[in-house]
């Protein structure tokens, strides 16, 4: 309740403009189409900063509310509720175990990092059962918290969100304001749906008094005082000294809200006096599976015996029907959702309308420039962009004062310096070149870093990183390795003092039990691994990680932040080999370290220069060119790729397919949640060496070769080339078999690719006495058709072997 809305004849110019231009009027509320308002409140929110992602939750949150008649809804743009604090960071995670984890959210919007818990928070409780993540240093509100605790039983959990805020609300029988709003929301799975209760611990929500006053409405009676403690129905009283009221105007109220107050203030960590001008304000969300007391379905029936119970309970005269919680918001919702038409006060709406009218704008916060460089400061419209685009348009701060096309390359070793005593900004190029800064500043922003270095390998970066180990501490890594990561951590970092275990990492209990708190300083990570394609955990491996101090780096070679980004998975470092698919047409050697945290990146950048291990200045030149092809390259390969391992799946001659994109990959669904595609690298086992050999060398557009990422398509025996330095006892028990054939699809036609494969595995069946089985490449065939036909031919050649055989035999 108390929405009210404006006079629309007293409204400014823009204001009648505003109404003339939406659907209907209706009372005192303006109806505006719905993808309309949609997109309005995405142009404001992109206005005050916000980047595509960041907009797209925070509409959901607020749309929720909206459609609901919430009043945490778009009056939190239109009022500043939702503007940037000048000193907000990235979230911290101050606390990090198997069920809990606090953050800090840095002086963050509330629902952004509020969202973050909820998805931590899943996490802990489909691993463990339970999830308990608390909040502080938010500096704006979480919004309609049952809208959060909604995503918990979406998801089959029992969700309980708290949330604290600024001082609003005065405590029963006192007048000065000491509590938040202090909202709770419950919701819990049932069969008919997730039943949600959302209920603010006020009499009435703060940003209502923000919008009656907008409107020019009174609040409601008896649910707020002026600053003598004194009932007021005047917004400007309240908001001048005066407080709300407990939502019973009674201790009971009171009582309640002061729970969510020591829940949601001090066990989390926010702020416990003067919390409005501290801006650190807290929540609380805990989720819980079920099955841990049960059954999950049997727990759902039962409830929803309960629920039933309650909707056929006898009624009071004049009561035509007894809601369940959230139920009227629902339908409402529905309703709206259905006409595509939301109701919304005029004054908001030509707000709201003059804030999105600067997105694009002369300016404002959209923009490239004429060199096809996108602006690097501020969060704008480079933000929204996709990978592809991002690629092409790259994001660094290098001047070029003749907006080339192309990048520059500064090829030179020295710079000269402005005067004898005063140094410009670069001076060697050991220690800093602009060309390497273009490379490294557009990765940061591909990766979502803090900053990137470039190495001249993947190697180089990679040793660099392990240097973050000292003498007596201790480095967990994967079985399944890269060759010379294994080297490097089998014969190099011991020579250090630095000891080693590794460990089958797609098995997240293992990684927990190896990593040794206090003592492993650094946790190393591939995924999907080279070559048997395991897939990591990334996300619950960094947390465990984080829980016993350590740094994490995952090897993102395979992937790339074209389909993979590590840091948001909670990495501290991404390391990709960008001979691979950065450079593309292997041509180029070199290594990039994305980082999370300046600390870090200081770090790694002391080793980079004190080694000499910086990428020269053409190579960096190379790699720029690279990736604005990368995005085509890649995800043609990937496509490449997919087409082979259904073929190869369906083979006769080939036992196991490693590829991440198959559904039956055992690690399929975690791949899905951390990567956006299968990739453009498989393996697979034969049984027998020599069929591997022959389909190797028999093939004619793959070449023989180590390495992948390049526009030619590669093949390979990896135990006899790139993971040969492995002794063959340590290959044999980590389960990498020397009949293991990988391979790295290029960007050749699909079907030429496959046919010159099914040529070679033909040979290889001829040597194993098998009858070939060729398969019809038709350009008009789907992948799907093909493998159909494949396995026709196949069964058709085992009847005729038996049907000879028992020829044979009479």
């Amino acid at each position: 309740g108390g929405r009210g809305g404006g006079d629309v004849s007293g409204t400014a110019c823009v204001g009648r403009r505003a109404v003339a231009m939406a659907a209907s009027v209706d009372g005192e509320r303006v109806h505006v189409a719905l993808p309309e308002l949609r997109d309005l409140c995405t142009k404001a929110l992109r206005v005050i900063g916000y980047s595509q992602d960041e907009a797209k939750v925070l509409l959901e949150v607020l749309m929720h509310a909206q459609l609901r008649d919430n009043n945490q809804g778009i009056v939190k743009i239109t009022s500043g509720g939702l503007n940037r604090a000048p000193n907000a960071g990235p979230p911290i995670i101050e606390q990090d175990t198997n069920l809990s984890a606090v953050i800090n959210g840095n002086n963050g919007t509330g629902m952004l990092v509020l969202k973050q818990a909820v998805d931590m928070a899943v996490d802990r409780a489909t691993r463990a059962g339970i999830g308990i993540v608390g909040t502080n240093h938010t500096a704006t509100s979480t919004g309609a918290i049952g809208y959060f605790a909604e995503l918990l039983a979406q998801r089959g959990l029992i969700g309980i969100v708290l949330a604290q805020s600024p001082e609003f609300v005065a405590p029963h029988g006192a007048k000065k304001a000491v509590f938040g709003t202090n909202p709770i929301a419950i919701s819990i799975p049932s069969e008919s749906g997730p039943v949600t209760m959302d209920m603010a611990t006020a009499a009435f929500a703060w940003f209502g008094v923000l919008e009656a006053k907008a409107a020019g409405q009174p609040v409601p009676a008896g649910v707020a005082i002026n600053a003598a403690g004194e009932d007021t129905v005047d917004p400007d009283e309240v908001l001048s000294g005066g407080a709300i009221k407990v939502f019973d105007k009674s201790y009971k109220g009171s009582n309640l809200a002061l729970m969510v107050e020591l829940l949601a203030g001090p066990l989390v960590g926010a702020a416990v006096s003067d919390k409005l001008a501290e801006k650190n304000w807290g929540n609380l969300v805990l989720a819980l599976d079920p099955s841990l007391l049960g059954n999950p379905e049997l727990i759902k029936a039962r409830m929803s015996a309960v629920l039933e119970r309650v909707r056929s309970a006898p009624r009071q005269p004049g009561v035509s029907e007894i809601l369940l919680p959230g139920e009227r918001g629902n339908r409402l919702a529905a309703t709206r959702v259905s006409a595509g038409m939301v109701p919304i006060e005029p004054n908001m709406l030509a707000s709201l309308r003059v804030m999105a009218a600067k997105f694009g704008a002369p300016g404002g916060p959209i923009g490239v420039t004429s060199s096809g460089t996108a602006p690097r400061a501020g969060r704008d419209a480079w933000e929204s962009y996709s990978v592809a685009t991002k690629l092409v348009h790259g994001r660094h701060s290098i001047e070029d004062p003749y907006n080339s096309s192309g990048p520059p390359l500064w090829q030179t070793a020295t710079f000269a310096q402005p005067t004898s005593t005063t140094n410009g900004p670069y001076d060697y190029t050991r220690s800093g070149n602009p060309t390497r800064d273009m490379l490294q500043e557009q990765m940061a922003a591909l990766e979502g870093a803090d900053r990137a270095l470039a190495f001249t390998s993947g190697m180089a970066a990679l040793a660099a990183v392990a240097k973050l180990a000292g003498v007596g501490e201790h480095i967990v890594a994967g079985e399944d390795l890269y060759g010379g990561t294994s080297r490097l951590l089998s014969m190099v970092v011991p020579a250090a003092g630095v000891s080693v275990t590794n460990v089958d990492m797609s098995d997240v209990e293992k990684v927990r039990r190896a990593i040794i708190p206090g003592k492993t300083k650094l946790v190393m990570i591939e995924s999907p691994t080279n070559p048997r394609m395991q897939i990591c955990d990334i996300r619950a491996i960094c947390a465990a990680a984080r829980a016993a101090g350590a740094v994490t780096c995952v090897d993102n070679s395979i992937m790339c932040p074209t389909f993979q980004r590590p840091l948001d998975l909670g990495a501290d470092i991404s390391m990709t080999s960008g001979t691979k698919f950065i450079g593309g047409h292997a041509d180029v050697t070199l290594g990039i370290l994305s980082i999370k945290g300046e600390e870090l990146a200081k770090k790694l950048y002391f080793l980079q220069n004190a080694e000499g291990a910086g990428l020269a200045p053409f190579d960096c030149w190379l790699a720029l060119r690279g990736l604005k092809t990368m995005s085509l390259r890649m995800e043609r390969s990937a496509e490449n790729c997919a087409k082979l391992a259904a073929y190869l799946s369906t083979h006769p001659l080939v036992k196991k397919v490693n590829y991440a994109g198959l559904q039956d990959h055992p690690g399929y669904d975690v791949h899905s949640r951390q990567a956006t595609s299968g990739g453009s690298l498989l393996s697979f086992t034969t049984g027998d060496v020599e069929v591997s050999k022959v389909i190797v060398e028999e093939t004619k557009l793959f070449k023989v070769t180590v390495s992948f990422g390049s526009v030619t398509s590669l093949i390979s025996l990896p135990c006899y080339m790139s993971h040969a330095s492995i002794p063959a006892d340590v290959r044999a028990a980590r389960g990498l078999p020397d009949d293991l054939v990988r391979i790295s699809c290029g960007i050749e036609a699909g079907d030429d690719l496959l046919t010159d494969l099914d040529r070679a595995m033909r040979k290889a069946m001829d040597k194993v006495g098998m009858a070939p089985a060729p398969v019809a490449v038709a350009s008009g065939a789907s992948p799907s058709e093909q493998q159909l036909m494949q396995r026709v031919r196949q069964l058709e050649d085992q009847v005729r072997q038996l049907s000879s055989m028992s020829n044979g035999s009479s």
